[in-house]
């Protein structure tokens, strides 16, 4: 086969003209005259406006461009007289001496050091527990242990949980947490 033929055969030729392109001509025409009236009447504004570019360079502007060299300038240097360098350093160090006086003034003293056990072992906790009413007890055990807030059981229902519970615990394993935890059995 001809080369020429070949290229004629081709229906993939990047030049050629759509298909229905002469018909659908005065079609597209008419729309975009049609088009073209009524921005007219809706944004006349638009039509007014250039369609040249907006940013453009003159003609003959890279012919004409000359780059001159930076010129060297030279300034006199000034020095910062001694006595503003020692009152600027001065103030940076009465500041952090205020600093420090203030720290250590303001500060709570109550460290894990001063902590004063025999305060703490002196506390009989089952005696202050006892001083509570049995009401406040109740509220922060439905509150805080049980369920959390908004949680409330009946004393039936504690009594019961805690039966229920240690019931299926033996002895033994009792002893033995008992004895792993350090507290001493109750006789």
């Amino acid at each position: 086969m001809d080369f020429l033929e070949q290229i004629k055969e081709d229906a993939r030729m990047p030049n050629r003209v759509p298909e229905d392109y002469f018909e659908q001509f005065s079609k597209k025409m008419l729309e975009r005259v049609l088009w073209e009236e009524e921005l007219k009447i809706i944004a006349p504004l638009l039509l007014d406006i250039s369609r040249k570019p907006v940013y453009f360079v003159p003609e003959g502007y890279f012919q004409q461009f000359v780059v001159e060299p930076i010129q060297k300038v030279t300034t006199k240097v000034i020095k910062m007289p001694a006595w503003r360098k020692v009152v600027s350093y001065a103030a940076a160090a009465a500041m952090a001496g205020v600093l420090i006086v203030g720290a250590f003034l303001y500060t709570d003293n109550k460290s894990p050091d001063h902590f004063d056990m025999t305060t703490y072992n002196a506390i009989n906790i089952s005696a202050e527990i006892n001083k509570l009413p049995e009401e406040a007890i109740h509220q922060y055990l439905n509150n805080n242990v049980i369920g959390g807030a908004g949680h409330e059981l009946n004393n039936e229902q504690v009594e019961l949980t805690s039966v229920g519970t240690a019931e299926h615990i033996e002895d033994e394993e009792l002893l033995n947490y008992l004895n792993e935890s350090g507290e001493k059995p109750a006789s």
